[in-house]
């Protein structure tokens, strides 16, 4: 084991960040050299990787969907909210005025 009682503060930040470069280099050499096994032995047997693992190559991802805007500040028109998330600060102050979300309605 490595003394390591005598570092500094920033030697020892130094050290882990140090590591922690280290660790992910190897778990990057791993899954390549795992990743070569593997296509070694698909070829040997015939196959590729996408024939064993079709769901590996496509990561489609769903699109996002933008929010029509539900709520207007009929103050500035250009503040809207869709109801979705945090209450915006013109909102909560309408809010306090005595407004409803009702009156806000675009």
């Amino acid at each position: 084991m490595i003394d390591i009682s005598h570092l500094s503060v920033n030697q020892l930040d130094d050290l882990i960040a140090q590591v922690q470069q280290e660790i992910t280099r190897k778990k990057a050499l791993a899954r390549k050299s795992l990743m070569a096994d593997m296509e070694k032995l698909a070829r040997e047997a015939g196959v590729s990787l996408s024939e064993l693992f079709p769901e590996a190559g496509s990561k489609a991802s769903k699109p996002k969907s933008t929010v029509a805007p539900k709520y207007r500040n009929p103050n500035d028109a250009s503040q809207t909210w869709t109801g979705r998330g945090r209450q915006p600060l013109w909102i909560a102050a309408l809010l306090a005025e005595g407004k409803s979300l009702d009156d806000l309605l675009i």
